[in-house]
C-alpha cells in the first residue's frame, strides 16, 4: 500500500513537471512570435521588402505543428 501510494505520488509529480514544461514551453513560443512581430512592425517599407523575398513574413514554422497536450500523447508520439 505504501509503494503504491509513493509510485502515484511520483506518477503526480511527473505530471506536473510535464504541465510546466508544455506551458513555458507555449510561452516561450508565443514569446517568439511577438519579438517578430515587433522585429517586422519596426522594419522600414524597403527592409520588409528585401526580408520577404528571403522568409515570408508574419509566418512561423511551429504553428503549424501539431504538439500534445498531456503525457500519454507524448508518450505515443
Amino acid at each position: 500500500l505504501v509503494s503504491l501510494l509513493v509510485n502515484q505520488g511520483r506518477a503526480s509529480d511527473n505530471q506536473r513537471l510535464f504541465n510546466n514544461a508544455v506551458i513555458r514551453v507555449q510561452h516561450l513560443h508565443q514569446l517568439a512570435a511577438k519579438m517578430i512581430n515587433d522585429f517586422e512592425d519596426s522594419l522600414l517599407p524597403e527592409e520588409r521588402r528585401q526580408l520577404s523575398k528571403i522568409f515570408p513574413l508574419s509566418f512561423c514554422n511551429s504553428d503549424y505543428i501539431e504538439a500534445p497536450t498531456g503525457k500519454d500523447e507524448s508518450q505515443m508520439s
